[in-house]
């Protein structure tokens, strides 16, 4: 899938602000606080409805504004399709080829978007919620129904919760233990499933950016296939005592864990700065190279790219997104530090002061910053 035209009113810093390109390499690059990122944020706002640095979408809203406003044009394998979010007074309004989104699903079907940012390095660093984050994000890449099942475990999650921290009876504990084993396990599964898919791509992608690193991916918690759905119950019916002393939900696929192992250990303990950069991108090209098997190819958006990447590195990563499918989104302060991208694919746009260039199409700088 390929964005061909994207317009943005009243977001961010940018009042009215629009590109056009069928490119496969589209550069957004200029001084930091310009609004290279909030283009960028953009089209991940449609990709996922949900933005990457905020979560009130009134602050999305540029400063004086009522609402905001994102339109895009996407071609990919259900034809071009026009999409229009906005966010306002009354809440936020979906169109998708100018009719109102009814279904969720629907809106998800023309475009999905695998990002990268200088955040994500809380995968590797942080806690088990990052990770499990970083799991369930690509499983709905891959299924986008996926969060149906995800939102329906966490409403059963919280009404056990607030049913223990009252004087529940053990015959309401009962019902929701049931629906919490049955959709775990299914959440559970679905996980593994996503890990299996990135294993391999995961440890091709980590040799090529990082060299000869040895990586592995392993899902850890009670929940997870491995046991059957009766172990499972029989784990929550024994930790019931404990849960009622504590007050929360201790048991099930919202305390799973996913190790990432390096070299054999943990590299949320062990690994350097520079590897853990390695292995957060690594695992975000394994998501694009497993789509690539499933004949899919999200968008691939990668934010403040030179910031986290030395030159050897940077190379590599060119050189594997030259071979994707993808279209490839790249914010960055100076795109010298790119290094050769595909000039007669790659289109450069200028940011400064929320507006954006019209900087010719297909021109490449070189590694001394002049245009070739």
């Amino acid at each position: 899938m390929r964005v061909t035209s994207l317009a943005v009113e009243g977001w961010r810093n940018l009042s009215r602000a629009s590109l056009t390109s069928d490119a496969r390499f589209v550069v957004l690059h200029g001084e930091n606080a310009q609004g290279k990122t909030n283009l960028l944020e953009a089209v991940f706002m449609m990709a996922s409805l949900r933005s990457f640095r905020e979560s009130r979408p009134r602050r999305l809203i540029q400063h004086g504004s009522k609402s905001a406003g994102i339109e895009l044009e996407v071609v990919g394998l259900s034809g071009k399709r026009k999409m229009r979010w906005s966010y306002g007074p009354s809440g936020r309004k979906l169109f998708l080829d100018d009719g109102p989104v009814s279904r969720l699903q629907e809106w998800f079907g023309p475009i999905r978007a695998i990002l990268f940012c200088p955040e994500h390095a809380a995968i590797v660093r942080g806690g088990p919620d990052e990770r499990r984050r970083f799991i369930d994000r690509a499983r709905f890449t891959a299924a986008p129904a996926y969060l149906d099942l995800v939102r329906s475990y966490q409403r059963v999650v919280r009404q056990k919760a607030m049913l223990l921290r009252g004087p529940a009876r053990d015959v309401e504990l009962d019902v929701w233990d049931q629906r919490l084993v049955d959709l775990g396990m299914r959440l559970a599964q679905q996980r593994q499933q996503m890990v299996d898919e990135l294993r391999e791509p995961f440890k091709q992608m980590i040799k090529e950016i990082a060299g000869n690193e040895t990586v592995d991916l392993q899902l850890r918690g009670v929940g997870i296939p491995g046991s059957s759905r009766g172990s499972l119950a029989e784990i929550v019916a024994r930790s019931r005592a404990e849960e009622r002393r504590q007050k929360r939900v201790l048991v099930g696929p919202h305390r799973d864990d996913l190790a990432i192992l390096l070299n054999g250990r943990l590299a949320r303990n062990y690994a350097s700065q520079g590897q853990a950069r390695s292995i957060v991108l690594a695992l975000k090209l394994a998501e694009l190279l497993a789509a690539r098997h499933r004949n899919d190819a999200p968008l691939f958006l990668l934010d403040d790219l030179t910031s986290e990447l030395d030159a050897r590195r940077m190379r590599r990563l060119v050189g594997v997104l030259s071979q994707m499918q993808s279209q490839v989104w790249i914010t960055t302060t100076d795109p010298a530090h790119l290094g050769p991208l595909p000039p007669s694919e790659c289109l450069l746009r200028r940011v400064v002061g929320g507006t954006v260039g019209s900087e010719a199409g297909t021109r490449q700088r070189g590694t001394d910053g002049a245009e070739e």
